[in-house]
């Protein structure tokens, strides 16, 4: 909204006002209908020229675990007849980034299995591993996702340690 068009719009209620004051109307009315043509034409002038008036959008966090992702997550286990294999692909993304930050294994990698099987259960490592299980319930699937969650982190010694046993021949 400019000066302008405010100045324009005050101006305008001032010359209802007074025409309706000029042709009989009491001087209290005068003024209301002066207020009013004042407010509809601020009004209109603020919708008009303003800016838009929609609900701002909260910006989309990208982290992994994100409330968005969580949300996506919790609404794929609502089908029937086991988990689908998109909760489980969520979960090996998960476990893959866990397991390559804080142990520097890589869960496709054949040669770190026995590692990885030292960090989670063995039954958890054949899920993630298999290409398609569409016979995981509910219960393995929360299974598999207290494995993930409960990869700690290794100490400073330990990842040093592992890297000179794995440099030597």
């Amino acid at each position: 909204m400019t000066r302008r068009s405010t100045v324009g719009v005050v101006l305008l209620a001032v010359v209802a006002a007074g025409i309706t004051w000029f042709f009989g109307v009491g001087v209290v009315q005068s003024f209301a209908v002066g207020g009013v043509v004042a407010a509809v034409g601020l009004t209109w002038t603020a919708v008009r020229d303003g800016v838009p008036l929609t609900w701002p959008e909260p910006p989309v966090r990208t982290a992994p675990g994100a409330r968005r992702e969580l949300s996506q997550t919790a609404w794929t286990l609502r089908s029937h007849g086991g988990v689908p294999e998109r909760a489980l692909a969520r979960a090996r993304a998960v476990a893959r980034h866990r397991l390559r930050t804080h142990h520097r294994l890589d869960l496709d990698d054949p040669a770190d299995r026995a590692a990885i099987e030292a960090v989670i259960p063995p039954t958890v490592v054949i899920v993630l591993l298999s290409d398609r299980r569409p016979e995981v319930d509910l219960a393995a699937f929360g299974a598999v996702l207290t494995a993930i969650e409960a990869i700690e982190p290794t100490t400073q010694r330990t990842a040093i340690e592992r890297t000179v046993t794995e440099r030597q021949p």
